[in-house]
């Protein structure tokens, strides 16, 4: 009998050295609008985002806020922008977390079936997944009316608790049983999803979590300072 496996990867801080969502807002503000109205438009933005930290509403809440910036926009446009935006970062030195990517390729290297698991969007992480040649991206999804954006996410969302709800569909449609998984995350809200598989490991980032993880044995990844950029 053959064991299915699956290492699910969250993909921000955790695979890569930023928030793809909040880097790409950025970089599609300012395409659109130009340095200074992007900019601008950008830091209301990011304030808004920043009173809902402070009001001290949940991940989740924050996550659905987020999308609202791009109702009425095109899809056609904001994947144009995409690949725009990832060949940009793609080319910066230390773009890649370098432990996390050698163990993504290792798990390839030993026939695992690879997912990202991210509260980022699909469209933001396709040429991510594209090089790579990560075929499963449980991400956000932006629902769509009459050819736009509508600024809402189509259910579930897949942050925090939802990662985890994501994994175990996919375990079940694939067959694999979650102890015989892995998981990789770096920040507290990943807990759900490294709770969901056998062997979670995470990477080092957010203190509480390391601690969590040396409470429980779990193995920890250390990024080091990258110089040059990292290739797949």
């Amino acid at each position: 009998m053959i064991v299915r496996r699956i290492a699910f990867f969250d993909v921000d801080e955790t695979l890569i050295d930023l928030k793809s969502m909040f880097s790409f807002r950025g970089f599609y503000f300012r395409q659109l609008w130009g340095q200074e109205s992007g900019a601008k438009a950008e830091r209301a933005a990011a304030r808004r985002i920043e009173h809902q930290v402070l009001q001290g509403h949940e991940r989740s809440t924050i996550n659905t806020l987020f999308y609202e910036d791009f109702r009425d926009h095109q899809p056609e446009l904001v994947s144009e922008a995409v690949e725009t935006w990832y060949a940009q970062e793609r080319a910066r030195p230390g773009f890649f977390i370098q432990p996390a990517l050698d163990a993504l390729q290792a798990h390839q290297r030993c026939g695992d079936e690879v997912a990202f698991v991210s509260g980022s969007a699909t469209q933001f992480l396709a040429p991510l997944a594209a090089e790579l040649g990560v075929s499963h991206v449980l991400a956000n999804r932006l629902e769509m009316h009459r050819g736009r954006f509508t600024g809402q996410l189509i259910p579930p969302q897949t942050i925090g608790v939802g990662k985890r709800q994501a994994a175990l569909s996919l375990m079940s449609e694939l067959s694999a049983e979650p102890n015989n998984c892995f998981a990789y995350g770096d920040h507290l809200s990943d807990l759900p999803l490294l709770m969901s598989v056998g062997t979670p490991t995470v990477v080092a980032r957010d203190p509480a979590l390391i601690q969590h993880a040396r409470q429980h044995g779990w193995p920890i990844l250390w990024p080091a300072i990258a110089t040059q950029g990292g290739k797949p």
